[in-house]
């Protein structure tokens, strides 16, 4: 139990600087409560959380989008819904996430850019090259 404490603050205070203060703030709860859901969060925390709490599940997409959390098992909710649960990524989860989403991105992109090459429409190719940047953008984010 140790061990998994030290874990958890040493994870957290080289993560935790990067994230902006909404993130930070679910990614802290999400430290202190793991494994848990953005529902559970609400409930436990929703004085603390009232001011961003349409968000929590937002907040949840971005870290995991970015490898800060990944899924960790589900539970049937009071409605009977089934509820993803997530647990913080250590170090080494985290860089193979970010590898494997980096190398997805670049294969689109390149799929993309070797359709540029083809006769398309103005307005594909207008399409194409807004895709080609969302896509750099999210490269530069990871």
């Amino acid at each position: 139990m140790i061990q998994t404490t030290q874990n958890r603050n040493r994870t957290y205070s080289l993560i935790v600087d990067n994230l902006p203060a909404k993130r930070r703030q679910i990614y802290q709860l999400i430290l202190q409560e793991y494994p848990c859901s953005p529902q559970e969060l609400l409930q436990k925390y929703s004085e603390s959380l009232k001011n961003i709490s349409r968000n929590v599940a937002m907040r949840f997409t971005e870290l995991r989008e970015y490898g800060y959390i990944v899924e960790y098992g589900t539970y049937i909710n009071d409605t009977g819904h089934s509820c993803a649960r997530y647990r913080p990524t250590s170090k080494e989860e985290r860089i193979e996430i970010i590898n494997k989403k980096y190398q997805e991105l670049v294969d689109k992109k390149d799929k993309l850019v070797s359709d540029l090459i083809k006769n398309l429409s103005p307005l594909t190719k207008e399409m194409v090259v807004k895709e080609v940047k969302k896509i750099d953008n999210q490269l530069n984010n990871l």
